[in-house]
């Protein structure tokens, strides 16, 4: 039988790889987003739903009578804005019945990751979610690989060869997260009611240390690529300018402040057993920077 599902955020970073995914899989989508015009043009073969995270009515018509639905939070403007954008999905998707949400928590989250404001968020988001009586599969992302495209985070990866970022010690392994590998979990997920109530850390195989991802950056820009982190303060302050948000460069320097007190393998996710549970292959964080192309080009 072929299964309807609601994607939220379906023109963003990270819902648009969901959308293609399930589009590719053969389900029948809806693509909910605030500009219909901008759906239809990313993704001809969906049915597009405008809505907005604050619009109880808009966001029940897009999820009366789906399967299941994909949900994420676009990252807020104001401390309010994420309990709000709940209450209205959770309104409305008790008002349906919604059989089953796929939520990811955008970022770390867990009792095992040390406390920070954003980390403690995250966390509580997704114990809200499993515990809001919707049937609901939490997936639990690391750091996002693809926030090292836009640039302003690596401002001197192309120029000099440096490679500044994330904030963390040389010696720290992580797990990164590419958005299309969440987009894989994300869309099998949907198909696995059986696994409601349960919340799962998902990344991309193959943990990294600062160096190696640095090495295999190399390629991508076309020179040699050193790792020299910045400091968590450093990071926080690049990012208030960027985005003229303080709040938001002072929550990333206390996130980033926690994670580089982690010890050398704590940021490691055994991605088999995502794989085996969810029955999907992911790619490695050197397949992902392949398919990005040269840096050159993209410049």
């Amino acid at each position: 039988m072929n299964q309807t599902v609601a994607i939220f955020g379906a023109t963003g970073a990270q819902g648009a790889p969901v959308v293609q995914e399930a589009l590719a899989k053969g389900l029948t989508v809806r693509a909910v987003a605030r500009d219909v015009a901008k759906i239809s043009e990313m993704h001809g073969a969906a049915q597009a739903f405008a809505a907005t995270l604050d619009d109880v009515d808009a966001i029940a018509r897009a999820l009366d009578g789906v399967d299941a639905a994909f949900l994420h939070l676009p990252a807020p403007t104001n401390p309010e804005d994420p309990q709000t954008w709940m209450t209205a999905f959770f309104t409305a998707a008790h008002q349906v019945g919604l059989p089953l949400l796929v939520f990811t928590t955008g970022g770390t989250a867990g009792d095992r990751y040390p406390s920070s404001t954003m980390i403690d968020g995250m966390t509580g988001g997704m114990m809200g979610v499993l515990n809001s009586g919707i049937p609901s599969i939490v997936l639990q992302p690391t750091i996002y690989l693809e926030n090292l495209l836009p640039g302003f985070l690596t401002p001197q990866l192309k120029s000099e060869g440096v490679l500044a970022y994330p904030p963390l010690p040389e010696t720290l392994k992580v797990t990164w997260t590419s958005h299309f590998d969440q987009a894989r979990v994300a869309v099998a997920a949907l198909t696995r009611p059986d696994l409601a109530g349960q919340h799962f850390e998902i990344g991309t195989p193959a943990p990294l240390t600062g160096g190696q991802l640095a090495e295999l950056l190399s390629g991508w820009v076309d020179r040699p690529v050193s790792f020299a982190p910045q400091t968590p303060e450093e990071l926080g302050a690049q990012v208030a300018e960027a985005f003229g948000n303080p709040g938001m460069g002072h929550m990333l320097t206390d996130m980033y402040g926690a994670l580089a007190k982690m010890g050398d393998d704590d940021m490691c996710i055994d991605t088999r057993h995502v794989e085996e549970t969810f029955g999907v292959t992911l790619s490695t964080v050197e397949e992902h920077i392949k398919s990005w192309g040269k840096a050159s080009a993209a410049a």
